[in-house]
C-alpha cells in the first residue's frame, strides 16, 4: 500500500523544482521578452531612485508615485508567473497593474479623478476609461474595453479558463508548474503586457521628464533605445502568436482560442502587423 504522506511531502517539495524546470524550459522562447522587460525595470528604478531625492510637490504629484509603484510592483510579479509558465496565475496581477496604470494616467489628464480617489471613494472603470478616450491622443474606449474584458474574464474560474489536468485520467499528480504550458496563451501574455510595460515607462518619463533631465539626462537616450527594443520583441512575439493561431485553426486542430485581435480598435492591440502603440 502506498504511503501517501511520504509521497505527498516528496511532491510537496518537488513544486519548486517544477517551476524551475519550466522557467529554463522557456528561457531561450522567452529571452526577448525577458531581456526587454529587464532593461524597462532598470529604467523603473533608474526614475523612483531620481525622485526619492526630490518631495512631492502636490497630492497628484503624490499619489502619482503610489500608483506608479503598484503598477511596477503587479507587473514585475506576473512576470516571474510568465517566465515559471503559469499565465493562468499571471492574468489577476496584469489586471492589477492595468487599472492602477489607467488610474494614475487618468489621474494626471482630470484632477477630478485623481481628487475622488484621494478620497477614498470608489473609481470606476468605465469613468477612468472616458477621460482616457477623451484625450487626443488616448486609447479609444473599445481598445480599453477589451484588455479591462480580457483580465476580468482570465481573474475568474470560467469553464474556458481553468486548464483540464486529467488528474486520475492519464495525469497521477497535477499541482503547480508540473504541467506544459500552451505556448499560445505565453504570446500573447507577452504581447499584452509588453503593451503595459510601453505605456508605463512612457507616461513615467513624460510625467517627469523635468526633473529627469536636469538630474539624470543620459536617462532619455536609455529610454528611446529601450522602446526600440520593446517594439522589436513585441513584433516578434506577435509574428510567434500568429503563427501558434495558424496552426491551431488547421482542420486538423481543434481551435480553443479565438483571435484575440481585430483591426476595429483604433490604437488597441490590432490583428498584429504593428508594433507597440
Amino acid at each position: 500500500m502506498a504511503n501517501w504522506a511520504e509521497q505527498a511531502e516528496i511532491h510537496y517539495a518537488a513544486l519548486a523544482g517544477y517551476s524551475d524546470m519550466r522557467r529554463t524550459e522557456l528561457a531561450p522562447l522567452l529571452e526577448s521578452y525577458t531581456r526587454v522587460t529587464d532593461q524597462y525595470g532598470v529604467l523603473v528604478c533608474r526614475i523612483i531612485l531620481v525622485l526619492g531625492q526630490v518631495p512631492p510637490k502636490t497630492t497628484l504629484d503624490s499619489m502619482t508615485r503610489d500608483l506608479a509603484a503598484d503598477v511596477f510592483d503587479f507587473l514585475h510579479e506576473a512576470r516571474t508567473l510568465i517566465q515559471n509558465g503559469m499565465p493562468h496565475l499571471a492574468y489577476p496581477l496584469a489586471r492589477r497593474a492595468f487599472e492602477s496604470l489607467c488610474l494614475v494616467v487618468a489621474s494626471n489628464q482630470d484632477e477630478a479623478v485623481a481628487s475622488k480617489w484621494q478620497s477614498g471613494a470608489e473609481v470606476k472603470f468605465y469613468e477612468v476609461r472616458k477621460v482616457l478616450a477623451a484625450h487626443p491622443l488616448g486609447e479609444s474606449e473599445e481598445a480599453l474595453k477589451e484588455f479591462y474584458s480580457l483580465f476580468s474574464e482570465a481573474t475568474h474560474p470560467r469553464r474556458g479558463i481553468v486548464s483540464e489536468r486529467y488528474l486520475g485520467d492519464g495525469n497521477a499528480f497535477v499541482l503547480g508548474a508540473i504541467g506544459r504550458p500552451e505556448l499560445i496563451l505565453l504570446a500573447d501574455y507577452c504581447i499584452r503586457t509588453l503593451s503595459l510595460w510601453f505605456w508605463f515607462v512612457a507616461f513615467l518619463r513624460w510625467t517627469y521628464r523635468e526633473i529627469l533631465i536636469q538630474r539624470d539626462a543620459d536617462l532619455h537616450r536609455a529610454y528611446h533605445e529601450a522602446a526600440e527594443n520593446v517594439k522589436a520583441a513585441k513584433q516578434w512575439l506577435v509574428e510567434q502568436y500568429n503563427r501558434l493561431l495558424g496552426e491551431r485553426n488547421d482542420p486538423g486542430h481543434t481551435v480553443h482560442h479565438q483571435p484575440l485581435y481585430s483591426n476595429k480598435s483604433r490604437r488597441g492591440p490590432p490583428q498584429r502587423g504593428t508594433a507597440c502603440h
